[in-house]
């Protein structure tokens, strides 16, 4: 049946606006595609101690406060390299946007970090150190200035070291080997430790990354110092959490079977565990970082580079004591 002149053009006229209409969806959803929300990828050395919670928070804070989607994903602790360069190639390999990154070992994560630099994903580094220049290897580098940070845990010992009474003999209890924050603060440590003239390394031994580990080692080398009931050191040093809460455990052990404690310990980051350590006396004092403000930027500084906003190649995120006053 031919239909009337008026409702053929009614119908053409329904047709039309139909397909415009459809047109107008498919540009707003493209637009919508076109807008969508940046995720950026931390991954940071461990995620069970209360420092990378911490991290953590900021991290997400900064996430809120810009807008974007956070994936944090890390190894169990410290000394998983090889678990860390997988999560960060799989990251990498998933279309984040950008990449937050604590290498576990300064060399190991070269490679992988250079190679997705060069296929145009940004990232920056925190925490911890990785060998090349920021601002050129890297987008930028967000930490502490470990070297000064352990320059100021040589210098509050040597501050609460008020009469020498065992040679100036001083205990460190140092992180794993390939972690360049710990190394840099221990050296920092030394050679302040070593221009002070009065106190000096007598025994220092690396740990396998965890509190038990460290607990371990600090227990072994405690116990060559304790005579006539009594720890005979003039001063003892932990480089970060769990080498802290490690040596904390141990001399909380020996104080708990009457051996008389006498000695400064400086432990590096605080916890729960730390801060009762410092109430209770065992601990005098600890050097702080802020784990929470070194997320924070480290997510700040992708987004920013992503963005096309100026990024400072070394932001230094600094350091206090904490006293149990």
């Amino acid at each position: 049946m031919k239909l009337p002149v008026y409702l053929r053009a009614a119908l053409v006229l329904a047709t039309a606006t139909w397909l415009l209409s459809g047109c107008a969806k498919k540009t707003d959803s493209a637009g919508e595609a076109g807008a969508k929300r940046l995720t950026i990828a931390v991954v940071p050395k461990a995620t069970t101690h209360s420092y990378w919670k911490s991290a953590q928070a900021g991290a997400e804070r900064a996430a809120r406060e810009l807008g974007v989607n956070l994936e944090w994903q890390g190894p169990l602790d410290d000394s998983k390299v090889a678990d860390q360069i997988g999560i960060f190639n799989n990251l990498a390999a998933s279309g984040v946007d950008g990449i937050v990154l604590a290498p576990c070992d300064d060399r190991a994560l070269v490679s992988p970090v250079r190679t997705v630099v060069r296929r145009g994903m940004p990232v920056a580094i925190f925490d911890s150190p990785l060998e090349g220049k920021p601002g050129t290897d890297f987008i930028n580098f967000v930490a502490t200035d470990n070297k000064q940070a352990g320059v100021t845990a040589a210098q509050t010992l040597s501050g609460l070291v008020t009469q020498v009474s065992h040679g100036g003999t001083v205990l460190m209890i140092r992180f794993t080997e390939g972690s360049a924050s710990t190394r840099l603060r221990e050296e920092g440590f030394i050679e302040k430790l070593g221009s002070s003239g009065t106190l000096k390394i007598a025994a220092q031994q690396f740990t396998d990354g965890s509190m038990a580990g460290a607990q371990r080692v600090a227990e072994t080398l405690l116990g060559n110092y304790v005579k006539n009931n009594t720890l005979q050191l003039d001063g003892i040093f932990a480089s970060n959490q769990p080498t802290a809460e490690g040596t904390y455990n141990a001399l909380r052990a020996l104080r708990d079977k009457g051996v008389v404690i006498k000695t400064p310990f400086v432990g590096f980051d605080d916890s729960e565990l730390l801060l009762q350590g410092l109430q209770n006396g065992i601990i005098q004092a600890l050097v702080v970082q802020d784990p929470d403000r070194m997320g924070y930027l480290g997510v700040k500084s992708v987004v920013d580079f992503l963005q096309k906003r100026p990024v400072p190649a070394v932001v230094d995120t600094g350091v206090t004591v904490k006293t149990r006053k």
